[in-house]
């Protein structure tokens, strides 16, 4: 049976409301369900990698340094491919343990994630590389 791709939900930068990302190629590359734009998600610094699982339900990643470095409300992507998911550090991390939102998927231990990063696939859209704006009856 094929794997079912990952859809998250995020404030997409084109529509400015809370919509759902479908997975487009099982990696980084996300289509809104309302606008229908292509968006590249990707981890930035700061970026970690676990070295205990993480459960479905589970709030809290486990590293063995460098936990201290993720703040408060701080976006995190998790790793790749159907596994991807966005979590919210919600609290005060340590140098061991990141405190977030319960995860929805279940994640092994060695996972990658990071702060992350939302950018549209395609640049040059309009005139001059310009952005198309939402039309003014929205969507």
């Amino acid at each position: 049976m094929p794997a079912v791709p990952a859809t998250l939900r995020l404030t997409c930068p084109r529509c400015r409301t809370l919509r759902m990302f479908v997975a487009i190629n099982n990696v980084a590359t996300f289509r809104c369900a309302a606008c229908e734009w292509y968006y590249t998600l990707s981890a930035v610094a700061p970026t970690g990698t676990s070295n205990a699982a993480l459960a479905a339900g589970g709030t809290a990643i486990g590293v063995a340094s460098g936990g201290a470095s993720f703040t408060n409300g701080m976006i995190l992507l998790l790793d790749t491919g159907i596994l991807t998911e966005v979590v919210t550090v919600n609290g005060s991390a340590t140098g061991t343990s990141i405190p977030v939102t319960a995860a929805v998927r279940a994640h092994s231990s060695g996972m990658t994630f990071g702060q992350m990063a939302i950018a549209p696939r395609d640049s040059g859209i309009g005139v001059g590389g310009v952005v198309i704006p939402n039309p003014g009856w929205g969507y």
